[in-house]
C-alpha cells in the first residue's frame, strides 16, 4: 500500500515537472522536483522497490527529453541508491544536515548533466556559473519538496462512511 501511494506520488511529480516546472524558471533553469522526491521517497521505501521506482520514473522523464535518453534514469537510480544506502530521518533538529546532504545529491545530478555537456556540445561562456546557479537554485527547490512531502506524509484523512 505504501509504494502504490509513492507510485502514485511520483507519477503527479512527474506530471507537476512536465507540466509546471517551467513556471518556477530562473535564469532558463528549470527546476529538477524529482530530486527532492526521490530523496523524501528513499528514506521511506526499501531499495526493492525504490530502484525500478526510479527506473521507470527517470526513464518517463528521458522520453520527454528525448536528447538526454537514459540520462535522467541513472542519475535517478543513482541518487537514490546514495540516499538509500546512507539515508537519515528528516526533522527540524537536522535541517542543517539534510541541506548538505540535499546540496550533495544535486551536486552529483548535475556533475552528470555537466559530464554529458562537455562530451557532447560545445560548452558556452559562463557555463560554470550557470552551473554552480543550478546547484544552488535545485538544493532550496529540493529541500521546500522534502520538507513539503515530510509535512503531507504527517496529515492522515479519514473518511467515515
Amino acid at each position: 500500500m505504501k509504494f502504490i501511494k509513492y507510485l502514485l506520488l511520483g507519477i503527479f511529480t512527474l506530471y507537476f515537472q512536465l507540466m509546471v516546472a517551467h513556471y518556477f524558471a530562473l535564469h532558463s533553469i528549470i527546476p529538477n522536483f524529482f530530486i527532492g522526491y526521490f530523496t523524501f521517497v528513499s528514506i521511506q521505501l526499501k531499495s526493492r522497490l525504490l530502484l525500478p521506482l526510479a527506473f521507470f520514473l527517470g526513464l518517463a522523464l528521458d522520453i520527454m527529453y528525448p536528447t538526454l535518453l537514459g540520462l535522467n534514469t541513472i542519475s535517478f537510480i543513482i541518487i537514490s541508491f546514495i540516499v538509500n544506502k546512507f539515508h537519515m530521518n528528516v526533522n527540524k533538529q537536522r535541517l542543517m544536515i539534510v541541506s548538505v546532504s540535499i546540496l550533495f545529491l544535486n551536486f552529483v545530478y548535475y556533475s552528470i548533466l555537466i559530464i554529458y555537456h562537455i562530451l557532447a556540445v560545445q560548452l558556452v561562456e559562463g557555463f560554470f556559473f550557470l552551473f554552480l546557479f543550478s546547484i544552488c537554485f535545485n538544493t532550496i527547490i529540493s529541500i521546500l519538496v522534502v520538507y513539503v512531502l515530510a509535512l503531507l506524509g504527517k496529515i492522515k484523512i479519514t473518511l467515515n462512511v
